[in-house]
């Protein structure tokens, strides 16, 4: 032990409230008074001569003043007069319990001493030669399969391998770690705000009734050429805007064309408002998804959901009363979008700071200071089960670089 760490506890043992209390005085015992020993005598029967009458108490006397070979008295042990002052009263308890197994082992020893052992082969036919045969057959086959077992346990050493990564493979990771770090390194450095959402608001519109099922959607948000901002787990409100968490999960799955929200961005954040993502077709805001084989264009579904609570997601809508399959994301309360936009799922899980870094990204004229992008996603089956979506194949035109 390091001196000083020894030093204090030193100082912690002189403590006043861990000293122990003065013994206690010993007291004189009181004289010991011996008491005539009493003996059980068997009345004497009329028929008994006298002679052999004193013959059988003597014998009877003989036998009740023997002693036992083995001493079968625990010694005598109070724990708690010295153990309880220093309040190790977990360790006496445990004391008097292994105190009280040593007793019964004991008791048991005596009375096999005094018995001559247990006696479990009365009343047993005696083995034959055709039994030991029979016994020694058994006991060959038991050692075969153990042998059997043996060597399949062996065959499997041989060519079993360590969990552990092998030093080639740990090279190889750490080549590609240190890629990423130094990639990492050339990025521009990132400072998020330490401003909080209030993730207090509740909406009862927004509980799901009994007996209906709500897919559920996954999304990972990650800092292009950077770090995971957060993962979050969508529901879609199904029983009430079906048409339009269809156009969603479509999206989230990948049609047969190549367009899905899987490696998108969010091309517009304004903090602590909103951010708008989903652009499947030109990432920029300005593409608009026309499903496959509807020539119909889907206008809104309907207005019955508000713009209450941080996390809710919104289906834009045109001034053309036209769906273009690009989502918001609020970030508080904004009654102005009511009307205007289809809320169509809200962000049931995730980490709490997921929303407030998407916001931190964001600069007042809507524009983002570092891409912020779609990962992955998935959905939910109804039996619990992640499925992951396609990623998006559509070539984007060419961004305007920053000066």
């Amino acid at each position: 032990m390091h001196p000083l760490r020894e030093r204090a506890c030193d100082d912690l043992l002189e403590h006043p409230l861990l000293r122990t209390p003065p013994p206690e005085p010993e007291r004189p015992r009181p004289p010991r008074v011996r008491k005539p020993r009493e003996f059980k005598l068997p009345p004497k029967f009329p028929l008994l001569s006298e002679d052999f009458y004193v013959k059988w108490c003597n014998h009877q006397k003989e036998l009740q003043m023997t002693k036992h070979k083995v001493d079968d008295s625990s010694p005598e042990l109070f724990p708690e007069l010295y153990l309880k002052p220093r309040r190790l009263n977990y360790y006496a308890r445990q004391l008097e319990e292994n105190m009280i197994v040593n007793k019964e082992l004991i008791k048991k020893i005596n009375l096999i001493q005094r018995t001559g052992g247990f006696v479990d082969c009365w009343l047993r036919p005696k083995p034959t030669d055709k039994h030991n045969k029979l016994l020694c057959k058994q006991r060959q086959r038991l050692l075969d399969t153990i042998q059997k077992q043996n060597l399949h346990i062996y065959s499997r050493l041989l060519v079993a391998r360590s969990e552990q990564l092998l030093t080639k493979e740990l090279d190889e990771a750490w080549k590609d770690t240190k890629h990423k770090l130094i990639l990492g390194a050339s990025l521009p450095f990132i400072l998020f705000k330490t401003e909080k959402l209030d993730r207090g608001i509740k909406d009862p519109a927004f509980d799901k009734p009994p007996n209906v099922h709500r897919t559920k959607v996954s999304m990972e948000i990650w800092v292009r050429g950077g770090s995971k901002m957060g993962k979050v787990v969508i529901e879609l409100f199904t029983d009430i805007v079906p048409k339009t968490c269809h156009l969603f999960l479509n999206l989230v799955k990948g049609d047969s064309r190549g367009h899905a929200y899987t490696g998108t961005r969010f091309f517009r954040i304004v903090p602590d408002l909103y951010c708008r993502g989903g652009d499947v077709t030109k990432d920029n805001g300005f593409g608009f998804y026309l499903p496959e084989g509807d020539n119909n264009l889907m206008g809104a579904e309907n207005y019955q959901l508000k713009h209450t609570v941080p996390g809710v997601l919104s289906m834009v809508i045109t001034k053309d009363n036209e769906v273009s399959g690009q989502f918001n994301i609020i970030f508080k309360p904004l009654p102005q979008f009511d009307e205007k936009h289809v809320v169509f799922g809200r962000i049931i899980s995730g980490p709490a700071q997921t929303l407030e870094r998407i916001s931190a990204l964001g600069l007042p004229l809507g524009t983002t200071s570092s891409d912020c992008i779609i990962r992955s996603c998935g959905w939910f089956t109804r039996g619990g089960q992640y499925r992951e979506g396609n990623a998006n194949s559509i070539k984007f035109p060419p961004r305007r670089k920053k000066n």
